[in-house]
């Protein structure tokens, strides 16, 4: 069995993240032992990527690395692959399954060729705002909101088998664009355990984080705005930002047990820190949106505002500082299963099962 792993977009943040663990999956130790009926000599794999240099064939183990810098190189080039070359090129790879984790399928592709989509991307199925592409701050979002997300859904109704992260955006799919149920699966990402990273007695009450980068739906100004409320009152709130640097990943978890987390982000398909940050026990103040109340629906110390409500936020961390939200017993990883190994089971077992 030849399959082709289309990844040609990804090459920062967390598009990148996930093709580099699914590669590392296929080419490490768990993969030859959790899924040995999976290689009884048939199975090839071949990753295309947009960037040299990220990932390496691996021939003794069938992975092959094609790279399609040409494609990555401008918005016209990804285009034109999509709309009109990419089919062909893809079909001359002779692959039996075609598994892409940019959201997005090539049109062409022969009838043969078994169709397996992974849409991360929730901009198109979220509600909360309408992105502006007349501002510069907002374009790439507005751009991915009116003309990617149709593009999306063309190719997820296409898909034999959709692969999506959340019961949110699986909803989403089934209700907004009426795909059915049955060919969406929900593969939740792994968590780590974090539990020899967790110290008891350091929390700190005025003391609040936000691990995020500088994109407008992150939405630091909510925070700044509740910040300038609470000043106001008298209050001498301590919040660190991760938007203007890369903290390592240590210090992100020494801080999970000093502070309260903030996410007032309102677009995301998971939001890894709130998976993360419950681990410790402290309060989580998240933006009352569908992904924050999935990820955080079984942890007793969350709570929620109005993303665009600064006062609401303020009055949750006013109690915090006031002492009224503490923190709470800490909820342990609810790890089982490797994310990877059921994405293998859909792409090798479950979409072939019926043949």
């Amino acid at each position: 069995m030849r399959i082709l792993v289309l990844d040609i977009a990804a090459s920062k943040t967390g598009a990148l993240s996930v093709l580099k663990d699914f590669f590392g999956y296929v080419n490490g130790p768990d993969f030859q032992r959790t899924d040995s009926t999976y290689i009884s000599g048939d199975l090839e794999w071949t990753f295309v990527t947009g960037v040299p240099g990220i990932l390496a064939s691996v021939p003794e183990k069938h992975i092959e690395v094609i790279v399609r810098s040409d494609v990555k190189a401008s918005s016209r080039a990804r285009l034109k692959f999509e709309f009109l070359t990419g089919g062909k090129w893809v079909n001359g790879l002779n692959p039996d399954v075609v598994f892409s984790l940019e959201n997005m399928l090539p049109k062409g592709l022969d009838p043969g060729i078994k169709q397996v989509l992974y849409i991360h991307q929730p901009v198109g199925f979220q509600h909360e705002k309408k992105f502006s592409i007349l501002k510069p701050n907002e374009r790439e979002q507005g751009i991915y909101q009116r003309f990617y997300h149709p593009m999306i859904i063309s190719s997820a109704k296409k898909a034999e088998r959709i692969v999506v992260q959340t019961e949110w955006m699986k909803r989403a799919l089934v209700r907004d664009e009426k795909i059915p149920s049955d060919k969406i699966y929900k593969v939740k990402p792994d968590i780590p355990d974090l539990s020899e990273y967790v110290r008891n007695g350091e929390f700190d009450p005025v003391r609040f984080f936000f691990p995020a980068s500088n994109l407008p739906y992150k939405n630091h100004a909510v925070i700044e705005a509740a910040r300038e409320i609470l000043i106001r009152e008298g209050f001498e709130p301590k919040i660190l930002f991760t938007k203007e640097k890369v903290l390592p990943r240590e210090e992100i978890f020494a801080e999970y047990n000093r502070s309260t987390l903030l996410f007032p982000s309102y677009l995301e398909t998971f939001g890894m820190p709130l998976g993360e940050a419950q681990q410790f026990g402290n309060p989580v103040i998240a933006a009352d949106t569908e992904f924050a109340r999935e990820v955080l629906a079984e942890y007793d110390n969350a709570y929620f505002f109005n993303p665009f409500d600064p006062d609401g936020l303020a009055e949750l961390m006013r109690a915090v500082m006031n002492g009224e939200i503490k923190p709470v017993v800490p909820r342990a990883s609810d790890r089982k299963v490797n994310s990877y190994s059921e994405l293998v089971d859909i792409i090798c077992g479950r979409v072939f099962d019926n043949q």
